[in-house]
């Protein structure tokens, strides 16, 4: 989110009540030709503020496991998205091949899709992975697929009350048994002017460029920008390790119906969602301490939640609700919006404290707050206890310009007894780490050296902080391991890793054989025993999250001034290369007879190169599959296209599936060239036969998953007498 990559910094950006929003940078908009104050200006934006995040032009390839060319054509907003799931799987402790092929299901909000729009300006750009990479529900069908979830995987577009609309779909899904956990999120990015241009022009953007919800002079908002990903489970299932951040107790939707307007708040349905919210959860309305607001800043929509919420509590209430608002810090974040207010009431309920509002230096006249029994939280301070016994409830509202409203009730965790000390003190601590390349080796190492520096050892014991990395992380490829009697002794191999020594394993001295065992083990690509952590350890931490190394991946002709080009102006015609001769074919049969393979093999590994878009002098081939070296069957389709083209020969899709790795394709086709060259059309009828099954054979191949398309390659090798690991 706006100045904040996870729970942590965003913790510390509410309490130290900071405005994360700025004058949106060239970088992003030109907006020399698109801002002007007037408010009704056709084809301009009314301010030049905003909550942005960094990076939406990057992504790591390797986190993906896919080409940079789909990559590229990715909208941003699902790769973020994507990211954030990643990111709140860690958080919680929940590895992920521990979710493979569960009934997890995946339930996300999203609005605009300014990056389709922008890709669309220019139809040549357009192929299978745009459609694959910007289509709504492929925000949520991208992270069932990665993580191999086999829950329901669905998009809610609501308008700004999106991505709370999908918590509620998720807690309904629990609740029904339909799935055994849920990911939850929303993702709103403003990649275009376009939809900032409609929103300008329809009267709900600040001319002073700050959002003011509560305050006397509210006249609006600015946008924010981001993403956010919670995981969900039943009380039930959550264990002695769990980390549970807070319980939802009741939630519910609903729409204003016929109103006044379309865009009118209506504070008689907004209390019926709290109320219908309170009662599924069978909690008293007036027991909410707090509640944080839709944030939209205007004086009339402010009032009719205020209302709202002091209707549905009732009167007879011996403490005032506090109210408060984060689109006042990050900007209102639309489709995003709920899950960032669900995420700081998450927060402020397991800190036991409520962060200030900032931006409210009168308050809103058109609310009568002590009559209401209201009060704005304007100051950092601890959550009130009431002495009822009562645990702490907060809500959530949230509504949208079409007249939906959604709203969450939320509660303290159970309070988890803290296990009885052994006495015994552990004679080592073992730390694990891993990543998928080594320079993020090198960046988690640093990462968790600093964790250990800031991290004070009341808030997490080191035998917690082990057993998290251990225990409750993923463990990728590249790995390391440190084992100290102290925390003084992690930080310094933490710090002697992040130097890039070349070593896996450092120890200190004089540690017990076993530990150094396991960490042996683990370094090895072993799996880790419980016996190596002796102590009263297992609870989850927020360790640090993984460091993604991400890469521009952006189409460079989507420069801010194109991205600012209005429609109705001229764009420079592109240059059109020549139509390319059938030159290949030629150059292979003119090779000698001992040389023409390799000269095949040189041509197909750059053509493969060039389809993922990669240096072909980093492109090992060695013993890979296509489906290994990340090809699918877009890739394939674009690849087949090159080479038939190239070699002047008929070939299907089919034939990488049939010829899985480089050197046998490379014996495959130089047959079809030179049988072509014998007699003729030989090759096209050979590739005719499969013909009448190409398109249902490839339908089956897009459907089947990692593990069933490696089957079906392995069971190619398999004719052709090849090993397999």
């Amino acid at each position: 989110m706006p100045g904040a990559e996870c729970s942590r910094s965003l913790w510390k950006l509410l309490c130290d009540g900071i405005d994360a929003t700025r004058e949106i940078p060239s970088e992003r908009w030109e907006l020399g030709s698109l801002h002007d104050p007037a408010p009704d200006r056709p084809g301009k934006i009314r301010n030049r503020h905003a909550g942005l995040i960094e990076g939406v032009e990057t992504a790591d390839p390797n986190a993906f496991r896919l080409s940079k060319r789909e990559l590229r054509n990715m909208d941003p907003q699902h790769r973020v998205l994507f990211e954030s799931a990643w990111h709140a799987l860690e958080d919680a402790g929940i590895p992920f091949d521990a979710l493979r092929g569960s009934r997890t299901g995946v339930f996300v909000g999203i609005n605009f899709n300014d990056y389709q729009r922008m890709l669309a300006r220019d139809w040549a750009a357009l192929d299978g992975y745009a459609l694959l990479g910007t289509t709504a529900s492929f925000a949520a069908n991208r992270i069932s697929y990665a993580f191999d979830l086999r829950g329901p995987s669905t998009c809610s577009s609501v308008g700004c009350a999106s991505s709370t609309t999908a918590l509620h779909e998720a807690c309904r899904s629990l609740t029904l048994g339909e799935v055994d956990l849920a990911l939850v999120g929303g993702v709103e990015l403003m990649l275009s002017p376009e939809s900032s241009i409609m929103l300008s022009q329809a009267g709900v953007f600040s001319a002073r460029g700050q959002c003011r919800t509560l305050d006397a002079e509210a006249d609006g908002y600015v946008r924010g920008e981001g993403a956010g990903v919670v995981v969900l489970k039943p009380l039930s299932k959550v264990d002695a390790s769990d980390r549970v951040y807070a319980v939802i107790r009741g939630s519910a939707v609903n729409h204003n119906g016929r109103n006044e307007w379309i865009m009118a708040p209506s504070a008689p349905a907004q209390a019926e969602v709290i109320r219908r919210a309170c009662e599924w959860g069978g909690v008293e309305a007036a027991s909410l301490d707090y509640v944080e607001l839709h944030g939209s800043s205007f004086l009339k929509g402010d009032a009719a939640e205020a209302i709202a919420i002091s209707e549905a509590l009732g009167e007879r209430r011996s403490f005032p609700c506090r109210l408060g608002a984060v689109s006042n810090n990050l900007g209102y974040m639309g489709a995003a919006a709920g899950i960032a207010q669900f995420i700081k009431v998450c927060l402020s309920l397991y800190h036991r404290t409520l962060p200030p509002t900032i931006h409210v230096d009168a308050p809103n006249p058109q609310i009568a707050f002590e009559a209401l029994g209201l009060t704005i939280q304007s100051k950092l301070e601890h959550w009130p206890e009431r002495g009822t016994g009562e645990p702490r409830r907060a809500g959530v509202v949230s509504t949208s310009l079409g007249g939906s409203n959604a709203f969450l009730v939320l509660e303290a965790a159970p309070e988890v007894r803290a296990a009885e000390p052994s006495g015994v003190d552990a004679p080592g601590h073992l730390l694990v780490l891993s990543a998928l390349t080594p320079e993020a080796l090198r960046q988690q190492a640093m990462r968790l050296r600093d964790f250990l520096a800031e991290t004070p050892a009341s808030d997490c014991t080191l035998e917690d902080v082990c057993f998290t990395a251990a225990f409750k992380r993923q463990h990728h490829r590249h790995r390391a391991a440190v084992i100290a009697r102290g925390r003084d002794g992690l930080m310094g191999l933490l710090g002697e890793l992040a130097r890039a020594s070349g070593q896996a394993l450092l120890v200190e001295e004089g540690l017990l054989p076993g530990l150094v065992e396991a960490g042996r083990t683990y370094v090895d690509g072993g799996v880790l025993s419980r016996e190596a952590f002796p102590g009263v350890g297992g609870r989850c931490v927020s360790l640090p999250l993984y460091p993604f190394q991400r890469q521009r991946l952006w189409p460079e002709w989507l420069s801010p001034q194109e991205v600012c080009r209005a429609p109705t102006d001229s764009r420079p015609a592109p240059s059109v290369s020549p139509p390319s001769e059938v030159v290949v074919s030629r150059r292979v049969q003119e090779a000698p007879a001992g040389e023409r393979e390799a000269r095949l093999m040189e041509f197909l590994r750059a053509q493969v190169a060039d389809v993922l878009e990669v240096d072909p002098a980093e492109l090992d081939t060695r013993g890979r599959t296509f489906f290994e070296l990340g090809l699918n069957s877009i890739g394939a389709t674009a690849l087949k296209d090159r080479i038939s083209r190239e070699l002047g020969v008929t070939l299907f899709t089919t034939i990488f599936f049939e010829h899985p790795r480089l050197e046998l394709l490379a014996k495959r086709l130089l047959a079809l060239v030179e049988s072509r060259t014998a007699v003729g059309s030989e090759a096209g009828s050979r590739a005719s036969a499969p013909a009448q099954d190409e398109q249902g054979l490839m339908e089956r191949i897009a459907g089947l998953s990692e593990e069933q398309a490696q089957e079906l390659i392995a069971r190619k090798l398999a004719e052709v007498s090849i090993e397999v690991d």
